[in-house]
């Protein structure tokens, strides 16, 4: 059953609780497969930012191992595709 995801904001006010919630699960799912980990360098700008905004204290030592867990799961992401292209 291929779903639109192209709902108009009426179309989106008519449906019940339950489709609304099962469109936006499947939605959600159907984005998920498009979505790759932050780099090690967006994963530090963004958490910086965060921390200026907030005025809390930026923990780089956290970040840098949150970073390198993004980038380690990205490039498994990647050589998975490339090899599931190749196939």
């Amino acid at each position: 059953m291929q779903m639109e995801f192209n709902k108009t904001n009426e179309e989106i006010e008519k449906m019940s609780d339950d489709e609304l919630f099962k469109y936006l699960d499947a939605k959600a799912a159907y984005l998920k497969q498009h979505t790759s980990p932050l780099s090690s360098y967006h994963t530090k700008r963004f958490a910086s930012v965060s921390s200026a905004i907030s005025n809390t204290e930026f923990d780089y030592d956290s970040v840098k191992k949150i970073g390198e867990e993004n980038d380690r799961l990205a490039n498994e992401k990647f050589i998975k595709n490339k090899y599931k292209n190749n196939e």
